[in-house]
């Protein structure tokens, strides 16, 4: 059995969004505290927050007020700021397992969606999240926000130049340890929801997700097939703390996955990179590195490491790209063009994640068509 791609067709919002485009937040705890909000309030050309959405006190009164937001436009209810407020475009940052619920309301409600990822916790539900933002004419984007961190973007501007050659071999990997309390009762609630099967966690749809797609773009080629070990070696818990994934591209390359929340050696800063092996050299991207690039040109001109430029908004280290993936975003929901990383590649990745799941139990490769 293999997971064949939806059959749809991404459309644009039917009426006009001119900048700054009018945000709702659905979601104003973890992620938005860290970067969301700094993102936002660096783009006001862009972006105006108009409402805010959580059922948390504490989460809705600190994004209300870092963000200026009138109290009137501060709901605990996000299905009241869709019937209420005038909205251009909706920001999804909740537990997994609600995206898609939030993602196909407000579809209905006739704004477009940017969703934190991944975009639901199954096929089924990414495939009606397709559907109901295609019946109601509304984009879907998704944060895939490794992708457009300064080192990442050069590592893929200087892929496509062609003079490294061929990518043949691809490896990403993010190790670390969680806290010896870990668990689906910890006082922290995102950690305690990240441990829980029922609310979307586990270690592959949230830390080895990123790496997934951040080399199949370094590859260059979507992944076809996927063979994997997604398993519980440390935590009491019921979702895998344990990812390794192998994958055959569809030009016939191959690339690997590790990822793992019970490494203790690994430390934040080496702890995740990615890199791929071309015909003529090799580039490695380090996520939380103060020197985040390398690349390698052949033997004469060996491993070197290459200045970044200076980010617009500094970001946290293990999360960035958000900026730059915002911005792009909003650039075409106001121009009307095609979603930086849309529903489709979105379903992508998460059908590498069901194949790697399937993989597991049946001991064989999947395909990911």
């Amino acid at each position: 059995m293999g997971f064949a791609r939806a059959d749809v067709k991404m459309t644009q919002l039917k009426r006009k969004v001119t900048k700054p485009v009018r945000l709702g937040l659905i979601g104003c705890g973890g992620i938005v505290r860290i970067n969301h909000i700094s993102v936002y309030l660096a783009l006001p050309d862009s972006v105006d927050v108009v409402a805010v959405a959580d059922p948390v006190p504490d989460n809705l009164e600190y994004a209300g007020n870092t963000l200026e937001v009138p109290p009137a436009q501060r709901y605990a209810d996000y299905r009241d700021m869709l019937a209420k407020a005038e909205l251009d475009a909706v920001s999804i940052a909740t537990p997994h397992a609600l995206h898609a619920e939030h993602a196909i309301q407000a579809a209905e409600a006739g704004v477009a969606v940017i969703s934190e990822k991944p975009m639901a916790t199954s096929l089924e539900e990414a495939d009606a999240i397709l559907e109901a933002v295609n019946r109601n004419g509304v984009p879907y984007a998704i944060m895939h926000n490794l992708l457009f961190t300064l080192p990442m973007q050069e590592a893929l501007s200087q892929l496509r130049t062609g003079k490294l050659g061929k990518p043949i071999l691809g490896r990403g990997q993010c190790m670390g340890m969680k806290p010896a309390d870990f668990g689906g009762d910890h006082a922290n609630p995102a950690m305690a929801w990240r441990a829980q099967k029922a609310v979307g966690g586990g270690c592959i749809i949230d830390t080895a997700y990123h790496e997934i797609y951040s080399v199949e773009a370094l590859m260059g080629s979507p992944v076809r097939y996927v063979e994997a070990r997604v398993k519980t070696m440390r935590f009491d818990i019921d979702v895998d703390d344990l990812a390794i994934l192998l994958f055959e591209h569809e030009d016939g390359a191959v690339s690997t996955i590790s990822a793992s929340w019970c490494s203790p050696a690994m430390t934040a800063e080496r702890g995740r990179w990615c890199e791929v092996h071309t015909t003529d050299g090799s580039i490695r991207v380090f996520h939380r590195d103060e020197e985040p690039f390398w690349r390698y040109g052949g033997e004469e001109e060996g491993w070197s490491s290459l200045e970044i430029p200076e980010p617009v908004v500094k970001e946290n280290p293990g999360v960035g790209g958000h900026f730059g993936c915002y911005a792009a975003t909003f650039e075409a929901l106001a121009s009307g063009s095609e979603m930086p990383v849309d529903g489709e590649k979105a379903r992508h990745n998460l059908a590498i994640i069901e194949a790697a799941r399937q993989a597991t139990g049946e001991r064989r490769a999947i395909g990911v068509e």
